[in-house]
């Protein structure tokens, strides 16, 4: 492991501003970026363009795996990221049709969300070697997450779609100087091998891996149509901004509490009430119109993904060697945020065609399959678990 020189307190705080950053554009480009869209382009292409940058993250996401696992410098990578981000988002209004939207954003969406198993492993790897707390670094994001998606959405309304876009611009490069200002940590790489594949070795990592991507995926009914839905029932750019920030603010207070549930029970068993919650959160949306009720069903956001996703990294830290992490994070990101997220936000906006609430039922038939997948995954912790310690003893 290569020795660093920052203190607790300086990597904190610099984890924390690049999640602010991070989460600024963030807050954008999830609950308003399809929003400006569908002013440029048919509705029913939103849901290829959005969609395209999920399958081009299966060429970001090992490439940068790869170079991470290989340097073991993540934060270059990150530098990268976002300055093709802003060069992207810059070019963008000099184009016209469907097919240069799904490219030009197909690219730049990859490489925004590319950063994220990235960052987070940087977080992680930060943990581990000085002591940070990865929850309450993180939480700054989701601060961010709601600030600016208030912000934009209220500056929509009142000044019209394109500030959307300008914001998206200028947060994007309020992203690149603060990605600058990352600790660079780095991970002793596993000289001479090609570590992305290696991980699917590890006991119960495939079964882990697919089990949690298809339930982070049943967000991309809520990423791509959600606010033109929540449009389509009568409410405000505001408004819909308001809905995402009681999921953020549920999130932010599963964040705080997280680590402790992991600790006294575990990984897999979360994994499997973050299913569950799944199941109720996209059904409740898909027969929803009154305030409350989606209100309601937006604060399970702590369970399908705060839960779900410090599940994800409490495993990886637990049961992957650092060496691969990045590997681990981006094989997981390629399935949950590429393949399958590419898949099912097409299927939810041709869904979205038909009716509205159908693309959340089909989120909450996967969500079943899902939790039917944690179960199993539960059990064969278990017992790999038991297996090991009789073996030790």
């Amino acid at each position: 492991m290569i020795e660093v020189d920052y203190s607790k307190r300086s990597a904190h705080l610099r984890m924390s501003l690049y999640y602010v950053a991070f989460f600024s554009v963030y807050g954008i480009a999830i609950p308003l970026w399809p929003r400006w869209l569908e002013h440029y382009i048919s509705v029913e292409y939103v849901g290829i363009v959005m969609g395209a940058a999920y399958w081009a993250k299966l060429i970001f996401v090992p490439m940068t795996s790869w170079i991470a696992d290989v340097t073991g410098n993540r934060k270059n990578i990150l530098i990268a990221l976002a300055l093709f981000v802003t060069t992207a988002l810059i070019l963008l209004p000099n184009v016209e049709g469907w097919v240069f939207y799904a490219l030009i954003w197909g690219a730049a969406g990859a490489a925004l969300s590319s950063a994220v198993p990235l960052s987070d492993g940087l977080t992680l790897r930060a943990q581990q070697t000085i002591g940070i707390d990865f929850g309450k670094a993180r939480l700054w994001g989701s601060l961010s997450f709601i600030a600016f998606s208030l912000l934009v959405g209220g500056a929509a309304d009142l000044y019209g779609i394109d500030a959307i876009y300008v914001a998206m611009l200028l947060t994007a490069v309020f992203l690149l100087l603060v990605s600058f200002l990352l600790p660079g940590i780095r991970t002793e790489p596993d000289a001479g091998k090609v570590p992305f594949f290696r991980p699917l070795a590890l006991p119960n990592f495939p079964l882990f891996v697919i089990t949690v991507s298809l339930l982070l995926s049943t967000h991309a009914g809520l990423y791509g149509f959600s606010a033109i839905h929540w449009a389509n029932l009568g409410y405000t750019n505001a408004e819909i901004t308001l809905f995402w920030v009681i999921g953020v603010v549920a999130e932010i207070g599963m964040f705080a509490i997280s680590g402790r549930l992991i600790g006294r029970f575990g990984a897999t068993p979360m994994i499997v009430i973050a299913a569950f919650g799944g199941m109720v959160r996209w059904l409740l949306l898909a027969i929803a119109s009154s305030p409350f009720i989606i209100g309601f069903a937006q604060t399970l956001h702590a369970l399908t993904f705060a839960l779900l996703y410090m599940a994800f990294i409490a495993y990886i830290g637990k049961r992957v060697p650092p060496a691969i992490s990045a590997s681990a994070q981006g094989l997981y990101d390629s399935l949950a945020m590429g393949i399958f997220f590419g898949i099912f936000t097409i299927a939810a906006g041709w869904l979205h065609q038909q009716d509205g609430s159908y693309n959340f039922l089909f989120m909450s038939l996967l969500s079943s399959i899902g939790l039917v997948l944690a179960l199993i995954l539960w059990r064969q912790v278990r017992r790999y678990d038991r297996l090991h310690a009789a073996g030790r003893t």
